[in-house]
């Protein structure tokens, strides 16, 4: 699954919305078309109670929203963790 970097304090209404430069930036380097159905991998960068990066990441849907006029990602927030929790998850 594609990964992609994405502003979570960039909330629509219906997901997170791709417009960052960030976001589009990536989305070109990595030649990634947007599409509904596409399945990516968002995440933002986070840091533990030490200082250390801890990226908070979870599974999306795109999908084009016609509410918020863009490209936006869906998830669970429920879903939504640490890597460092992903990990343990996995093991």
């Amino acid at each position: 699954m594609e990964t992609l970097w994405v502003d979570f304090n960039n909330m629509g209404k219906e997901g997170i919305r791709l417009i960052c430069k960030g976001t589009i930036d990536e989305l070109n380097e990595k030649s990634i078309v947007l599409y509904d159905g596409l399945q990516l991998r968002i995440w933002d960068s986070d840091q533990n109670d030490l200082g250390e990066p801890d990226n908070l990441s979870v599974n999306a849907e795109v999908k084009y929203s016609d509410v918020d006029k863009c490209w936006v990602a869906q998830f669970e927030s429920d879903n939504l963790i640490h890597e460092s929790e992903r990990r343990v998850k996995n093991k």
